[in-house]
């Protein structure tokens, strides 16, 4: 089946009532997702950032869709071509889910205190993460404030079979 883009006319968000946008809020909220850490370098730069929009997008090649922001400094490292990783952090990795839930300011070291594994095919592995995607990225699309990164799967790893996946709900689908 071939797949075609079509286009809609969005409602602007000036025309929903407030009582709509926070009915919706809450529903949009109740989206499970889980934890990830997106990391990457290039020329001996690396950043990451801490993410939750992120699914499988294909079997065959597989595939990832990563939601980010427009405004973080990772998109900088990042482009068609280029290699990034997914750590999937469990319910025990809060060192690295505080380190990567500050906002960004140059010349910080992000992985800083975290204990990282010898460098995949993307970006660091934390070496306490639950498992690891090395991905390739195949295309960039835009999604309103966010792009979706689609990454082809190159390489990957469970670290701990036995961890739990962390897991985020929203109290409102409008902000993180």
């Amino acid at each position: 089946m071939q797949a075609t883009a079509k286009s809609a006319a969005s409602i602007s968000a000036g025309d929903w009532t407030m009582e709509k946008k926070e009915a919706i809020g809450r529903a949009i909220g109740r989206i499970a997702s889980g934890v990830f850490v997106v990391t990457t370098e290039r020329d001996g730069e690396r950043d990451g950032l801490l993410a939750s929009w992120i699914n499988q997008a294909a079997f065959e090649p597989p595939m990832i869709s990563v939601a980010v922001q427009k405004q973080r400094h990772l998109l900088e490292l990042l482009g068609v071509g280029s290699r990034f990783t997914v750590n999937v952090l469990s319910k025990s990795n809060t060192d690295a889910f505080k380190n990567f839930a500050k906002p960004f300011a140059a010349g910080m070291d992000r992985f800083a205190g975290l204990e990282l594994m010898p460098a995949g095919q993307g970006g660091p592995v934390l070496a306490g993460a639950a498992s690891y995607l090395d991905c390739l990225t195949r295309t960039i699309v835009d999604a309103g404030d966010h792009v979706v990164v689609l990454g082809e799967i190159i390489d990957g790893g469970l670290l701990d079979g036995a961890a739990e996946p962390m897991v985020h709900l929203r109290r409102n689908g409008f902000q993180y």
